[in-house]
């Protein structure tokens, strides 16, 4: 009987003990499976492609446009073309020798391209590299093809997913690290303010308003002051006026006024008349200029433009959208009253009662 009791106790302590291991593998097959499971998250990435009709970039990027395809097409990432065109346009407008602004990732110096086709070659190749290591994450993608693929590692170690946060906390810890070399400057205030001057912590946000998607511009606005109509279908807000003005800490000649908007909002005709000029137009970005008998009204920085150039326009007229493109820090309606397209300036303030 003893015996028995003996036996049936060393029984249930190895049943207990099997259970306990049971317990073990099943545990350790839930962690593996959740590993698993974010690895896998990670590394399909769904690769973001832009449409055509998102695209707002100056004719000298376009007239590459087959070139890129074409060296993409070798790296299978065709689908990418829009992007690295929107790339170009951030780093040169499409102007120069080295429009995609290659020679660092070709040689470790700056100049060292000499042509516009080994510019693109060079420049698709760094993309792809860097595309490819990113997981497809385009946001990634950009901001490590301004800092450097060491930026990539940085962010996989922190979570593994592109935020602005870590580009301004990798920019501040590498500017402290070359800050004696006197290479690199803060210019935006956003890198003044955060003391994170290496490289450029806006680079995705500048890319991408190139990309912006197209939000269709329709409605029409009322009259304000006689024939004279609102530029937006919001609230007018002034944000900055007409004259001297100091800008990135140098005095500067504000040539119209400034109105707050969003990137949604609509922009409308103040007055009826003919689009004279539609397209980008360096500091201004998107600028739609139209004439009415012998005044000019232009409106800039615009995200999209839906008039071309000799189209007929009606007072209060929606003709795009607010956006930030070419110089400027964040979303507004810029609107100049002139009497030629580049000179002859008055300030708007009065005519909207402001």
């Amino acid at each position: 009987m003893k015996w028995r009791l003996l036996t049936l106790k060393y029984r249930l302590i190895a049943l207990g003990i099997a259970l306990l291991l049971l317990l073990l593998i099943i545990i350790v097959a839930g962690i593996l499976d959740a590993l698993t499971e974010i690895e896998n998250d990670q590394a399909t990435e769904t690769p973001i492609a832009y449409s055509d009709a998102s695209l707002q970039v100056s004719d000298d990027v376009l007239q590459y446009r087959e070139t890129i395809a074409r060296e993409l097409k070798k790296q299978q990432l065709e689908a990418q073309t829009n992007v690295v065109l929107a790339l170009m346009m951030q780093e040169s407008g499409g102007r120069g020798n080295d429009p995609m602004q290659a020679s660092e990732s070709k040689c470790g110096l700056i100049g060292c391209i000499t042509s516009p086709d080994e510019s693109i070659r060079y420049g698709v190749k760094h993309f792809a590299s860097v595309f490819r290591q990113a997981n497809q994450d385009v946001k990634l993608t950009l901001q490590s093809y301004n800092f450097g693929s060491g930026f990539i590692d940085y962010v996989q170690e922190k979570g593994g997913r592109y935020t602005k946060k870590l580009a301004i906390s990798f920019s501040q810890m590498m500017y402290q690290r070359v800050k004696k070399s006197g290479i690199y400057q803060c210019h935006r205030p956003s890198a003044i303010e955060h003391q994170a001057c290496y490289g450029d912590i806006e680079y995705v946000d500048a890319v991408l308003r190139y990309l912006t998607p197209t939000v269709l511009a329709e409605g029409k606005t009322g009259p304000i002051k006689g024939k004279l109509h609102a530029p937006l279908d919001i609230p007018l807000q002034m944000t900055s006026g007409f004259g001297s003005r100091v800008v990135f800490g140098k005095t500067d000649v504000h040539t119209g006024i400034d109105f707050s908007c969003h990137d949604t909002d609509t922009v409308h005709a103040v007055r009826s008349g003919t689009v004279t000029y539609s397209g980008l137009r360096g500091p201004y970005g998107q600028l739609i200029q139209i004439k009415q008998g012998e005044w000019i009204t232009a409106y800039a920085h615009l995200s999209a433009r839906q008039v071309k150039t000799g189209q007929k326009i009606e007072a209060g007229q929606a003709i795009g959208i607010c956006g930030s493109t070419g110089r400027s820090t964040g979303n507004h309606l810029h609107i100049e009253f002139k009497t030629s397209d580049w000179s002859g300036h008055i300030d708007p303030a009065p005519l909207f009662s402001l």
